[in-house]
């Protein structure tokens, strides 16, 4: 069941005061075995909050804007043409925004829930 889809009419998933979701390939669509997601994050932005996927592989692209990046106790500024593969494992999260926001692009699979949440690098439940 292929489609076309446009990212504006894609399902949206709003995190308040965070980003815009938008759910491209995921079930809505008919997609099994991975997800695909654009996000448009809010300007200046940012979190303590990092987690991990015991199984789950992910990769971003930034298409505008930058943004900090947490990987396994590392900080560094991603921006547009960089992709990010993050393997099974990683500590990992988009932790800030620049000042102009951030659109980015990530694929993951597989698709079931797999996340453990941290905060300042304690383990929390969420």
């Amino acid at each position: 069941m292929s489609k076309i889809i446009k990212i504006d009419e894609a399902p949206s998933e709003p995190w308040e005061g965070v980003c815009d979701m938008r759910w491209i390939a995921s079930s809505n669509v008919g997609a099994k075995n991975f997800r695909f997601v654009h996000y448009t994050y809010e300007p200046n932005w940012s979190s303590k909050k990092t987690h991990l996927h015991n199984a789950r592989e992910s990769a971003y692209y930034v298409l505008e804007g930058k943004a900090k990046l947490h990987i396994n106790g590392e900080e560094k500024w991603i921006e547009p043409g960089t992709a990010v593969y993050l393997s099974p494992g990683d500590t990992h999260s988009i932790v800030g925004a620049g000042p102009d926001g951030l659109v980015m692009l990530e694929v993951w699979a597989p698709t079931e829930p797999d996340i453990v949440y941290f905060e300042d690098g304690e383990k929390v439940t969420e």
